[in-house]
């Protein structure tokens, strides 16, 4: 259904592309006629976001044999476990919103330079499918939902605007560049006790910076007043962000040979 919906966003965008010339044979008021030409601009954002994650795995991950005391959700009994792999890793598309102070500086005609610090928060979620070997041959499989990976990500998205000529009161634009970003939430403790007081590490552990280069479009309205802009975008990390363990090898980082940020983005802008 999400899927759907990011079809239908981008759907619309297009059309009203296509409509604006259409638009434009109306005989309406141009508001902000000099809006363009002031060479600062400064407003807010307003965010909903759809947080992910990108998994490259490492070749034949499937046959990654770990000992049963690996298992995520506390030691497996080694009397009748003979050994655990992983049997399929996905990442769970999790909700979460966004607010930022925007900041545009003109280029020329038809190029802005914005820069625009945000705040997002969402959780992160990876399901593995586990394969458990029993010593008497027999295999079964079991589905484990990680506990959700919260995510504050600070970030200063560095964007080049392109707009095209305004038609009346509304005009379209491209955005592309690079936001480098910190996650504050990525260092919480992912230890936990099992009942016979033993530690063992119930999660993936991610690292706290990443850059993503980022891509999207949107339409600008005018009105007496203000300037709204709506906006989709995708962002898709360039970095590795798995902090791997150096000294045990864990059933949750091994079959993971790639973990990158993605974050699609709809946003309502006011300048």
């Amino acid at each position: 259904m999400k899927k759907y919906a990011k079809i239908i966003a981008i759907a619309l965008l297009i059309a009203t592309c296509f409509m604006t010339p259409v638009m434009a044979q109306r005989k309406v008021m141009n508001y902000l006629p000099k809006y363009e030409q002031e060479p600062y601009h400064f407003g807010f954002l307003l965010g909903f976001n759809e947080m992910m994650y990108t998994i490259k795995t490492v070749d034949n991950y499937q046959n990654l044999q770990f000992s049963p005391s690996t298992w995520p959700m506390g030691p497996v009994s080694g009397e009748t476990t003979q050994s655990i792999s992983v049997y399929n890793i996905e990442s769970d598309i999790m909700p979460g919103f966004t607010v930022g102070i925007i900041g545009s500086k003109r280029l020329g005609k038809y190029f802005d330079l914005r820069l625009i610090p945000t705040l997002s928060f969402a959780d992160r979620n990876i399901s593995y499918t586990i394969a458990i070997k029993d010593k008497n041959g027999s295999m079964r499989f079991d589905t484990i939902n990680n506990k959700p990976i919260f995510t504050t990500f600070v970030e200063f998205p560095l964007h080049i605007k392109y707009r095209s000529k305004r038609f009346n009161n509304v005009g379209a634009y491209l955005i592309g560049g690079v936001n480098p970003k910190l996650d504050l939430a990525s260092q919480k403790s992912n230890k936990q006790t099992d009942s016979s007081g033993n530690e063992y590490i119930n999660n993936l552990v991610t690292r706290r910076f990443d850059c993503a280069f980022e891509i999207g479009a949107g339409f600008d309205i005018y009105n007496q007043w203000f300037k709204m802009g709506i906006e989709i975008k995708m962002s898709y990390g360039m970095l590795d962000i798995v902090k791997r363990n150096e000294t045990q090898n864990l059933i949750y980082d091994a079959p993971i040979q790639k973990l990158s940020n993605k974050t699609f983005l709809v946003s309502f802008l006011f300048e």
